[in-house]
C-alpha cells in the first residue's frame, strides 16, 4: 500500500467521526460503509461514498474561532482584552518571538501545512480512480478551495510562504523549501480560486458549509484586497487596487445574498445568532450533536459572570467610543450631545446589538430566569460589599474573579435565552461566518478610496449604514479614510478582521501603543456614576516586527536555512 495512504488511513477514523458529528449522522451509518480501521487506497479513492466523506471531513481543518477561548484574534487588538490568554498578552505587549509565535497563532503554520499535505495527497491519488469524472472534478475543486483558504490564512499571517502542491515524505528529517514571494503566493491563491469558480456548484445548489462558486469568489476578493493594502503593497501599485476593486464588486453584485434594510439592528443581531442567513456566503455550521466548542460556545466566551461565564474576551473602552450617536458624531466630538453620565443613550443601533453594559435588558437564564437589567455597578459608599454590588460587577457576590475587566461584555454571536454552556438542550448551533456580503461592500469602498473614486466609496459605505438607519457620510480626503476605517471596525467586530486590518494598514502604533481601558460604574443612591479612567492593561506596546508573525524556528532549522525568517525574529 502507498505509504501516504497508509498514514492518512491511520487518522481516517477520527476524520470520519468528526464529519459524522458535524453532519449529525449516526455511528451505525458510517460503520455500514466499511471497517474504519481497514480502509485501503481502493476503498478511499475508488469508492464514491467514502471519498465524499474524506472530502467532507477535510473541511474540519479550516477551523473556526469558536474552537476555543483563545482562537479569537480580537484579544490581540485594540477592540478587546483577553483576560486569560497569556499568548494574546504576549502579542499585545510585544513579547512575541521565534519560539512562542506558534503558540500565539494556535499552531497555524503546522496545522495549515498538514491540511495542505492532505489536499496534495488527495489530488495525487485521483489519477486512476474509477469514480465518474464529473464527481472527481467537483470533489477536487472543493479540496483546492480548502487549500487556497489555508494559503490565504498563511499569507495574511506570514507574508510569502512556500507553495507546495505535492506530497513530501511525512517522516523526512529535512523540509528544504524556500519561501515564495508575496506576489507569487497571492497569484497562486487567485489562480486556484479562478480554477474552481467554474467547477464548483452555485450556493443555492450546495449543502450548507461546503464550498461554492460564490465562496471561491469571496476568497479571491478578500485576498486581492489584502494584496493591495500597504503592508503587502508598499509601492501602492494601482493595478492591485483595480484587481481588488473588480473582484469585490463582483461579489457585491452576486444575486441571492441580501442585506436586509429595515432601519433597525434586528437583522444584524439575527445574522450572528443564527436566525438570519440572508447575507452569509460561507460559514461553519454546527448541530446539536456537534455544537460550537464541545461544552462551551460563544455564550461562555462572551457573557458576564452573572450568567455563569468568566469573560475571557471583553470589549475595550476604545472600541465602545468608536460607536457614533445617531446624529453621526462620536461621543467626544463637539456638538454630539453625548452625556458621559448617560453614556448609552442615542447610539448607533449596532452598539446595542454588539455589547452588554450596565442597564442592558437581557434574559438571565440563571438567577432571574427572566429579562432583567444587567448590573455592572458597585456601591459608591461601600464598593467592597458584595451584598450591595451588582451581579455583573467586579465586586459581585457570585464569581467576582470572572467579572469583565472592562465593565462591558460582547453580545454579538451570543444567543439570548440559552445558558452559557452546551449541556442537554442548551446547544449553540449559530454558525461561525467566514464571508458575508457586508464585508465586500466595505472591501469595495476601500479600493475605490485608494483609486480616488470617493463618491463610489461613499455609496458603498452608506449602503451598510442605511440598513440601521444611520445618517449618510459625506466626508472626503483623509477624513473619508478615517470614517471608512471606523465603519469597518464597528461593523465587523468579533469576526476576526481587526488584527488583519491593523497589520495590513500598518497602524500598529496607533492601535496598540496605549493601555486597554474600561469603565467603573458606581451606584450612589438612585444615581449611576460613570468613571472612564479604569486601567485594564498597561503593558500594551507596539514593535514593527509584529506586522508579520514569526515562522516557527524548528521549520527554519528543518529547511537547512532555505526558509528566511521574518524581520525581527532572527
Amino acid at each position: 500500500m502507498n505509504k501516504y495512504i497508509y498514514r492518512t488511513n491511520q487518522s481516517f477514523r477520527l476524520v470520519l467521526y468528526l464529519f459524522l458529528t458535524l453532519m449529525g449522522l449516526s455511528c451505525s451509518k458510517i460503520l455500514d460503509i466499511a471497517p474504519l480501521d481497514a480502509f485501503s487506497d481502493e476503498s478511499v479513492f475508488k469508492d464514491e461514498a467514502t471519498l465524499n466523506l474524506f472530502v467532507n471531513g477535510t473541511y474540519v481543518g479550516i477551523g473556526h474561532s469558536f474552537s476555543s477561548d483563545y482562537t479569537l484574534t480580537e484579544g490581540m487588538t485594540d477592540n478587546s482584552y483577553s483576560k486569560y490568554s497569556g499568548e494574546h498578552q504576549a502579542y499585545t505587549s510585544s513579547e512575541i518571538n521565534r519560539d512562542n509565535g506558534e503558540n500565539i497563532t494556535r499552531g497555524l503554520w503546522a496545522n495549515s501545512y498538514a491540511l495542505i499535505r492532505r489536499v496534495n495527497l488527495f489530488t495525487e491519488q485521483l489519477v486512476n480512480s474509477p469514480i465518474p469524472q464529473n464527481v472527481l472534478l467537483r470533489l477536487e475543486a472543493e479540496m483546492r478551495f480548502i487549500r487556497a483558504f489555508k494559503y490565504a490564512e498563511l499569507l495574511k499571517t506570514y507574508g510569502g510562504v512556500p507553495i507546495i502542491t505535492s506530497t513530501f515524505a511525512l517522516d523526512a528529517p529535512a523540509f528544504e523549501v524556500a519561501r515564495n514571494t508575496i506576489d507569487e503566493t497571492v497569484s497562486f491563491i487567485v489562480s486556484e480560486c479562478d480554477a474552481v469558480i467554474s467547477i464548483l456548484p452555485a450556493f443555492n445548489a450546495t449543502p450548507r458549509g461546503k464550498a461554492s462558486k460564490e465562496a471561491a469568489m469571496a476568497l479571491k476578493a478578500r485576498t486581492l484586497l489584502y494584496a493591495a493594502s500597504p503592508l503587502f503593497n508598499p509601492s501602492n501599485d494601482q493595478a492591485k487596487w483595480i484587481a481588488a476593486r473588480d473582484a469585490n464588486k463582483a461579489v457585491i453584485e452576486l444575486p441571492g445574498f441580501d442585506i436586509i434594510d429595515r432601519g433597525t439592528a434586528e437583522d444584524y443581531v439575527n445574522t450572528f445568532n443564527g436566525r438570519n442567513q440572508s447575507e452569509i456566503i460561507f460559514a461553519r455550521y454546527f448541530t446539536p450533536t456537534n455544537p460550537q466548542n464541545g461544552n462551551n460556545g460563544s455564550n461562555s466566551m462572551f457573557w458576564p459572570n452573572g450568567f455563569d461565564s468568566y469573560c475571557p474576551h471583553v470589549p475595550t473602552q476604545d472600541l465602545i467610543d468608536q460607536y457614533e450617536l445617531v446624529n453621526g458624531k462620536l461621543p467626544l466630538e463637539a456638538g454630539s450631545g453625548y452625556n458621559p453620565q448617560q453614556p448609552y443613550e442615542n447610539r448607533d443601533p449596532r452598539f446595542y446589538a454588539n455589547f452588554l453594559f450596565n442597564g442592558t435588558l437581557f434574559f438571565d437564564p440563571y438567577s432571574a430566569k427572566a429579562v432583567r437589567p444587567l448590573e455592572y455597578y458597585r456601591d459608591r459608599n461601600d464598593p467592597n460589599n458584595p451584598d450591595l454590588n451588582g451581579r455583573e460587577s467586579r465586586g459581585a457576590k457570585f464569581y467576582p474573579d470572572g467579572a469583565s475587566a472592562t465593565g462591558y461584555n460582547f453580545k454579538k454571536y451570543t444567543v439570548e435565552g440559552l445558558g452559557a454552556y452546551n449541556f442537554g438542550n442548551n446547544r449553540q448551533t449559530n454558525p461561525w461566518i467566514y464571508f458575508r456580503k457586508s464585508e465586500f461592500y466595505l472591501n469595495y469602498a476601500e479600493c475605490e478610496i485608494a483609486l480616488g473614486n470617493e463618491e463610489a466609496a461613499r455609496v458603498a459605505i452608506n449602503r451598510i449604514r442605511q440598513k440601521v438607519d444611520l445618517l449618510p457620510i459625506t466626508a472626503s480626503g483623509e477624513e473619508l479614510v478615517q470614517r471608512y476605517r471606523r465603519e469597518r471596525r464597528v461593523e465587523l467586530i468579533v469576526e476576526d478582521h481587526r488584527l488583519a486590518d491593523i497589520r495590513r494598514w500598518k497602524i500598529g502604533p496607533e492601535a496598540l501603543n496605549k493601555p486597554a481601558m474600561g469603565v467603573d460604574v458606581y451606584r450612589n443612591g438612585s444615581v449611576m456614576e460613570y468613571e472612564y479612567d479604569f486601567l485594564v492593561d498597561i503593558n500594551r506596546r507596539w514593535n514593527d516586527k509584529m506586522y508579520w508573525f514569526p515562522i516557527p524556528f524548528n521549520e527554519i532549522q528543518r529547511s537547512n536555512g532555505k526558509l528566511v525568517q521574518n524581520p525581527g525574529y532572527e
